[in-house]
């Protein structure tokens, strides 16, 4: 008894250190799609889905070994810690992907906002 609620107890703390970039993507999430359909729209709700997917797959990368450990399977953390790896690297490179799309999406919303010098 006293394992699945130390089990519980980790999992949610894991997921509450979490709350605040959900939360923001959340945010983000309402503000954007308040904002006239378009390209700069679009790749920014996909910007934010990414964001969000990366977020939630970390959560998820973090708990699997939490899980294993918990439950006294030793074995297999270490047999999993190459596979943590790469999706690590995954999970960076959509972050990557999601933040240069989000950039873009800012900076194309500006220019078009800028009025020309006279």
């Amino acid at each position: 008894m006293s394992s699945s609620m130390d089990l519980l107890l980790s999992l949610l703390g894991m997921a509450a250190m979490r709350l605040p970039v959900l939360i923001a993507l959340a945010v983000s999430l309402v503000w954007v799609v308040d904002t006239p359909r378009g390209a700069i729209r679009s790749v920014a709700l996909w910007a934010l889905g990414l964001l969000l997917a990366g977020t939630l797959g970390g959560l998820a990368l973090n708990i699997v070994p939490t899980w294993l450990v918990q439950t006294g399977d030793y074995g297999n953390v270490q047999m999993l810690s190459y596979w943590l790896r790469g999706g690590h690297f995954a999970l960076g490179l959509v972050d990557a992907l999601a933040t240069v799309l989000l950039v873009w999406a800012m900076t194309r919303a500006l220019r078009n906002r800028a009025t020309p010098a006279a």
